[in-house]
């Protein structure tokens, strides 16, 4: 598997990785994979995990990220480092952005730079929190903001640009037809996860376009 494979290879070459993981539905499958089948070929003690957004809800509530990553891994791996967004907390955001930039090694520019970024993307392009329209779009300073989401029930806390663009490496985990069109339009360069620098697409033939009909 490429993920591990990436995972092993950074602690081949570091004291330390700092990875971050994004919710959804292709990350929940990619964490029980993880978690069932390769618990034991990585040095899990040597890595700490860090969210890329979440809901504004507690930790244990049902539609948080934090909950998916904890119930299909995390409670697997003992000795991982872990750092959870509290983001029903007001200054959720804040204290995030300072925890990153206390404990990541930064960028010549003063950014931290994570190792690998997991991203996912939502069938309107938006990945991250970064969704269509949003403000966080244009947040050119600050590497982790609160945001609302025209449409959504509940405000968010996410990465923004500044900060996953500074990631050593910056993946994308995509599946389903349903991720088609959005997919053909980040390639035109539109929509939000077109804004992602260089990053690498792990994209199954359903969402890349190439569906048998």
């Amino acid at each position: 598997m490429d993920l591990a494979a990436c995972l092993q290879e950074l602690l081949d070459g570091l004291d330390h990785a700092y990875v971050a993981f994004s919710g959804g539905r292709t990350p929940r499958a990619l964490c029980r994979l993880l978690a069932n089948e390769f618990q034991a070929a990585i040095r899990w003690e040597r890595l700490t995990i860090f969210q890329v957004d979440d809901r504004c809800v507690g930790l244990w509530d049902e539609r948080s990220n934090w909950k998916m990553l904890h119930d299909e891994l995390l409670w697997k791996l003992p000795t991982v480092n872990v750092c959870p967004i509290e983001a029903e907390r007001a200054r959720a955001a804040e204290e995030y952005e300072e925890l990153l930039r206390s404990d990541v090694p930064c960028n010549e520019a003063g950014v931290p730079a994570l190792d690998l970024v997991l991203l996912g993307m939502g069938e309107d392009g938006h990945t991250a929190s970064l969704f269509p329209g949003a403000p966080a779009l244009d947040e050119e300073e600050r590497l982790v903001v609160r945001c609302e989401i025209p449409g959504l029930d509940l405000p968010r806390v996410t990465m923004t640009y500044p900060l996953l663009n500074a990631a050593r490496r910056r993946w994308f985990l995509v599946r389903g037809a349903d991720k088609a069109p959005a997919f053909a339009q980040v390639r035109e360069g539109r929509l939000p996860a077109a804004r992602i620098a260089d990053a690498t697409w792990f994209i199954d033939p359903e969402a890349a376009g190439q569906g048998v009909s």
